[in-house]
């Protein structure tokens, strides 16, 4: 599979995650797909989280938690099995309503044709001060 295949996979993987469409997530990742967002335990969506039935927690608890401002994907880059974003977020806490604004650089491994893991990397430290 060639890196601008695994960037088209990683492109509907993301469109279903903004969606919140868990059918398409599920079918477009493996079963153990696992996805490592780090970060103090301010975040209730900081952690690992292995497998469909833990990843819909994780999106209860984002979507309880945060509303997006702005989630701009400005770059991918793509080098054998691995596609990494550069973007931006923009979003608010909701339950004290502060705002953060941080660049993000998110790293994918893609497996078969489906997402294995998503590994997060972006400055929590402020994030976590918005709760």
């Amino acid at each position: 599979m060639t890196v601008p295949e695994k960037k088209k996979i990683l492109r509907k993987w993301l469109m279903a995650m903004q969606a919140g469409d868990l059918q398409a997530i599920q079918s477009l990742q493996t079963k153990d797909c696992t996805w490592i967002l780090p970060g103090s335990k301010k975040l209730p969506w900081a952690g690992s989280w292995t497998g469909m039935a833990r990843q819909k927690l994780f999106l209860k608890q984002i979507k309880n938690s945060v509303e997006f401002e702005k989630l701009e994907f400005r770059e991918f880059i793509g080098e054998g099995a691995h596609i990494t974003i550069l973007g931006q977020e923009v979003a608010r806490s909701k339950t004290r309503g502060k705002r953060w604004n941080v660049t993000f650089s998110w790293v994918f491994k893609i497996k078969r044709g489906k997402v294995a893991r998503w590994e997060a990397f972006e400055n929590t430290e402020i994030i976590a001060s918005c709760f």
